[in-house]
């Protein structure tokens, strides 16, 4: 999918790093038409368009892209700016999330190819995006056995526009 420059000084985007039960966590795979990182594995995630809170974004996007439903309450646990190929700057935030039902996965066909549920030495095994750091402070946080819901709830709004 090619790149559509912004005249916005930067694009933020905001990916779900989705845990389920047993630890492992949802990645996507990306086509293999893909401008950047074609067949690559990926967090879901998107831009935030409009006057969308970062919530909305993920919500939006998650069940969009894989199908599923977010529980309330997310972790920031990374964020990183990113050089695109047309000049534009994105900035990319990571937030630790939880799904409903994650038997419910249906991806988006014409953006991914495939899904898995894997443990950090499966996501080292496969072609990904640089998600390393993600996945092992998801890990981090949850063996701390810390309640990700007082962090980031849906009522937060973050204006990045100021």
């Amino acid at each position: 999918m090619p790149y559509e420059k912004s005249d916005k000084l930067h694009i933020i985007t905001a990916v779900a790093v989705i845990r389920r039960n047993d630890g492992r966590i949802l990645l996507l795979k990306r086509r293999d038409d893909e401008t950047v990182y074609p067949g690559h594995y990926t967090f879901p995630g998107g831009k935030v368009e409009g006057n969308d809170t970062i919530s909305q974004t993920l919500k939006k996007e998650v069940k969009e892209e894989c199908g599923l439903e977010l529980e309330p309450g997310f972790i920031l646990i990374k964020e990183k700016a990113i050089g695109r190929p047309d000049g534009q700057t994105s900035k990319s935030l990571s937030f630790l999330c939880s799904a409903k039902d994650t038997d419910a996965v249906s991806i988006d066909k014409k953006d991914f190819t495939d899904y898995a549920w894997v443990t950090l030495d499966e996501l080292r095994a496969l072609p990904h995006v640089g998600i390393e750091a993600e996945f092992i402070k998801a890990a981090a946080i949850y063996s701390s056995h810390c309640d990700p819901s007082p962090f980031f709830t849906d009522t937060d709004q973050v204006d990045f526009r100021q």
